[in-house]
């Protein structure tokens, strides 16, 4: 028996039109957080204006996949290879600018402002009064400005760096296109042309739809007595003799081993406790005398629920399921 990742098409739909009035550039970095980057860019080509991820690799990978705009958003070693294959990447600094002279690629880059987050981009006004010398000497002009918002949840935060972005931007004199990044920035009242979209477009978001499942099957069930232990260690012991069922789903395909009996599962429309230690392939789960071997067993439909489960993010829940051991199937709204 399989495990599955079920795509949710329309839900994608759905989401990605909740922001059709900026231009979309799609992250599916890290597998599409988890989703599957294959089926991600192939369902959503035509609802969006650009792919973002964080390296050559993920880069090429999406090249073969689309014509569409592929942005890295991350620093790049090996200009050329952008160049031949019309990838897009970012720079903040002087050097990265005048290597891409060198390097003839000039139309593609992206200039990345820190505006308080701290992973990427300039602060500094002086090395952005550098850029702007050097942009305007060779007539370049900017695919876009870009920053990223480190907590859209914090609108005091957001609004503060949002007034970095403004001033630190004018320094650029080229009226270059504006990309934020961050879901949440799309519930303020900002001025930009193209928004970075990640989380949101999955599902994860208010008003916004589940795009993906993972479910698994009943492999065994079987009866146990008070007072036998059940998996690895001394995790679990029995202390109503009855029927417990194998889940071949395991840490190996992307379920933490941390969520240890500290989740429920859905079988036939009805919940049950995963008992003991997760295993590297599988884990069990306290049944009833109505569920028996080949029974779907849904996994996960909302990250958010496993990751409050697990006191981490639902992104962590998510990418970790690109290990999944099983295939994707395309499914529309309300199917799971």
């Amino acid at each position: 028996m399989e495990n599955f990742k079920y795509l949710d098409i329309d839900a994608l739909k759905h989401n990605l039109s909740c922001y059709s009035s900026k231009n979309i550039c799609l992250m599916v970095k890290a597998n599409a957080y988890g989703h599957g980057i294959e089926e991600i860019v192939k369902f959503s080509s035509r609802y969006v204006d650009a792919f973002g991820v964080v390296n050559i690799k993920e880069a090429l990978f999406v090249r073969a996949l689309t014509k569409k705009r592929v942005i890295i958003f991350a620093p790049v070693k090996n200009y050329k290879l952008c160049r031949e294959n019309n990838i897009e990447f970012i720079i903040e600094n002087e050097d990265e600018l005048r290597k891409a002279i060198v390097d003839k690629c000039t139309h593609l880059l992206h200039l990345a402002i820190n505006t308080g987050m701290n992973r990427f981009g300039t602060k500094s006004e002086i090395v952005l009064k550098s850029i702007n010398n050097i942009l305007e000497a060779n007539n370049i002009e900017l695919k876009s400005i870009y920053t990223h918002f480190s907590d859209t949840a914090d609108k005091n935060k957001t609004k503060k760096q949002y007034k970095n972005f403004c001033t630190l931007r004018k320094f650029i004199k080229q009226n270059a296109p504006i990309c934020f990044g961050g879901s949440g920035i799309y519930g303020y009242n900002f001025n930009y042309d193209m928004l970075r979209l990640g989380i949101g477009a999955y599902g994860y978001l208010p008003n916004k739809l589940k795009v993906m499942t993972i479910s698994s099957h009943i492999i065994k069930k079987f009866y146990a007595k008070k007072g036998e232990y059940i998996g690895y260690g001394k995790k679990y012991q029995v202390q109503k003799s009855g029927f417990f069922g194998v889940v071949q789903i395991g840490y190996g395909d992307g379920l933490a081993r941390t969520l240890s009996q500290k989740f429920s599962v859905s079988i036939n429309g009805k919940k049950y406790k995963s008992v003991g230690n997760i295993c590297m392939d599988a884990f069990f789960v306290k049944i009833d005398e109505g569920v028996n071997v080949g029974d779907e067993v849904i996994v996960l439909r909302d990250a958010s629920y496993l990751a409050k489960k697990a006191k981490t993010i639902t992104y962590e829940i998510l990418t970790n399921f690109s290990n999944l051991r099983g295939m994707v199937k395309k499914i529309t709204s309300n199917k799971k």
